[in-house]
């Protein structure tokens, strides 16, 4: 009787650990063995015990990149662009191979658009802000992200030059 009633509550157990509740503005995604399987979106889900694990809980309500002008020097940028860039994502499977530093891949994106837009060409203030947007989510969007709102600004814009 004793060894029934604690596989009767191991199962129960394993049952409740395997129930996942996602949040609004969530998506998971689950990892069998080690590999990407699904993404889950915001309700109750079952994922298969000791099998399946939660990889990455991934907000689709956006986040904020701070732009610092030491992030950008060294990497042919100039370095006194400084700001904030806002970004959301949009494909949660897509995301999932580089969850773990996509702050970098939005930062290494928006270091190629400068470079592309080059300095000289570089537009002043809100121009600068509109042109950066498009050129960067033109890349981004292969990586399940979008850009909603740049924040930048050069030293020359700061300082009213």
């Amino acid at each position: 009787m004793g060894t029934s009633l604690s596989l009767l509550i191991a199962a129960g157990c394993l049952v409740l650990f395997s129930l996942k509740r996602i949040p609004d503005g969530q998506a998971y995604t689950v990892h069998r063995f080690g590999r990407y399987c699904r993404t889950l979106p915001s309700g109750v889900h079952w994922i298969l015990p000791l099998v399946e694990r939660i990889a990455h809980r991934v907000s689709l309500t956006g986040r904020a990149l701070r732009i610092e002008p030491r992030a950008l020097s060294g990497i042919g940028v100039h370095a006194g662009v400084r700001g904030t860039v806002w970004y959301q994502v949009l494909d949660p499977e897509r995301v999932d191979r580089e969850f773990e530093h996509l702050d970098d891949v939005v930062l290494g994106e928006v270091c190629s658009a400068l470079r592309r837009l080059g300095d000289s060409e570089t537009p002043m203030g809100s121009s600068l802000n509109d042109a950066l947007k498009h050129e960067a989510n033109g890349e981004l969007r292969e990586h399940g992200v979008v850009i909603t709102r740049f924040k930048l600004q050069t030293d020359a814009t700061r300082t009213g030059h």
